[in-house]
């Protein structure tokens, strides 16, 4: 996202972040499959701290970090001096916080 320039759930590519995901955090093998996301930028610096508080106060973020049925976790934080696009140029930090269950 940092260096394309774009903020969204969906790839650069106009794929769904679901099969984004899946390539990494396969299906196969599972009769229930399910992931959710957490996105989250500021500029030009953010804490995990202010991360969560943000996630908390929004319906669907706070969903997705108290739901009871995710069982497994991916966090990943990064910073660009000069995001572009979206980010327009800015020092941007980017955090994201996915979610999966297989059973």
């Amino acid at each position: 996202m940092a260096t394309g320039g774009y903020f969204a759930h969906e790839s650069s590519d106009g794929s769904l972040f679901w099969q984004r995901i899946k390539a990494f955090y396969s299906a196969s093998g599972h009769s229930y499959w399910s992931v959710g996301e957490n996105l989250v930028w500021a500029s030009p610096d953010m804490t995990a701290k202010q991360a969560v508080k943000i996630w908390m106060n929004s319906a669907p973020h706070r969903a997705n970090l108290l739901s009871t049925q995710w069982r497994e976790i991916g966090l990943s934080a990064v910073y660009s001096p000069d995001a572009p696009g979206d980010f327009q140029d800015q020092a941007a930090t980017i955090m994201t916080a996915d979610f999966g269950v297989r059973r």
